[in-house]
């Protein structure tokens, strides 16, 4: 059976569909003979640079040795073989979660390593399953010569709201001279409940990389504090789009008088990707101040397609209790711009049930090929597959 996933991983003539039972009987039958040939079809695939294959065997491996997998799986991550990662670190992440002990043992080996790839595999996954006694490991890793290593450190640092000492190592690397540390940085701090984290990221709003103000925003907005809109109307007259949409997002997150009265001035604006955004912005700001229903009910009637759609987005995503702005979607299903009507198909599964069948039936003859397929799959999950 495992000659079969191999061919099938090297020649990739046959579907998926045809190989995964028998990937899925091997990797449930407790097999350890397979292990030795394991290792040595991971290698080859690995010198390969194969990933399909990598991901296979991996599978199969962590199914026949549970977390004993790990090492050679950490080993298989910290060859770039330029992909995602995706399956593989989803097979990770299961056996760190199935032994957190003995995972922790194993990472904290990879993650002392001399060798960078191997350290910076070992540094992400010790993020899964660290300790607060790992904080002076990481604090060392922060420190480190190589930058990626550096920055997997700050992404898995434990529990800054509450260790200081966690908390300052995160703060020192807000000046590092590489910007994808910054911005992890910058991230970590988005991801406390700290008061005090205001201030240190409205400092970098004027920060030389585009990538680390935009990471600001976006940190300033989970922190949601009224302290932050400052830095974030600064933030809104960025050179860089992506971060001035980014500030004009965090508004809507942090809501509030001031942030309504901006985002409202956005929403007049005579630019319809401005009033675009800050509809979407608005939908989340709801619930903070009286002016905003009446405001996203005409932004819903605005005279261009990506107002409206962007409105209906907005709401679907908001959090807002669906009974809320049903009516205001429905009303939109016949919208003549296809865009809207896509929208209108992907926020139905958020409406009651017969609202929401009654417009994907509909939709289920549409003209237009996307909203047809969005509606057959949003049908189907609704209410099986005979539901047209």
């Amino acid at each position: 059976m495992l000659a079969a996933v191999v061919r099938h991983a090297v020649e990739l003539e046959d579907d998926y569909v045809d190989v995964a039972s028998t990937l899925e009987a091997l990797s449930a039958s407790g097999d350890t003979a397979l292990v030795s040939p394991l290792h040595e079809a991971l290698d080859r695939f690995l010198d390969d640079g194969n990933f399909y294959g990598r991901d296979l065997i991996a599978r199969i491996l962590a199914g026949i040795q549970g977390p004993a997998a790990l090492p050679a799986l950490l080993r298989a991550s910290a060859r770039d073989l330029h992909d995602d990662q995706d399956s593989l670190s989803a097979e990770i992440i299961v056996l760190l979660e199935a032994d957190r002990a003995t995972a922790r043992r194993t990472v904290v080996e990879f993650a002392t390593s001399d060798t960078p790839e191997l350290r910076h595999t070992g540094l992400w996954a010790l993020g899964f399953v660290a300790e607060a006694q790992d904080i002076e490991l990481l604090a060392a890793a922060a420190t480190a010569v190589d930058a990626a290593v550096r920055s997997t450190a700050i992404g898995s640092i434990p529990d800054p709201d509450g260790d200081d000492r966690a908390y300052r190592v995160i703060l020192s690397a807000l000046d590092d001279p590489d910007q994808q540390v910054r911005a992890a940085a910058v991230s970590r701090l988005g991801f406390t409940d700290r008061t005090d984290a205001v201030a240190p990221l409205a400092a970098r709003v004027d920060d030389p990389a585009p990538q680390v103000r935009s990471m600001v925003a976006y940190a300033l907005g989970r922190l949601c504090g009224a302290d932050t809109i400052p830095a974030l109307l600064h933030l809104l007259h960025d050179p860089d789009q992506h971060v001035r949409e980014r500030a004009v997002e965090a508004l809507g997150s942090v809501g509030g008088s001031a942030a309504v009265d901006t985002l409202l001035g956005l929403a007049a604006a005579e630019d319809p990707q401005l009033r675009a955004q800050a509809a979407a912005a608005l939908a989340k700001a709801v619930d903070s101040d009286l002016r905003v229903s009446q405001h996203l009910v005409a932004l819903a009637q605005d005279s261009e397609a990506a107002v409206r759609a962007a409105t209906i987005s907005g709401l679907s995503g908001s959090g807002v209790n669906a009974s809320r702005w049903a009516s205001l979607v429905a009303g939109l299903a016949a919208d003549p711009d296809p865009v809207v009507r896509l929208r209108v198909a992907v926020a139905a599964r958020r409406l009651p049930l017969d609202a929401a069948r009654d417009i994907l039936r509909r939709y289920a003859r549409d003209p237009d090929e996307r909203v047809r397929g969005i509606a057959g799959i949003e049908l189907e999950r609704l209410t099986g597959p005979n539901a047209r």
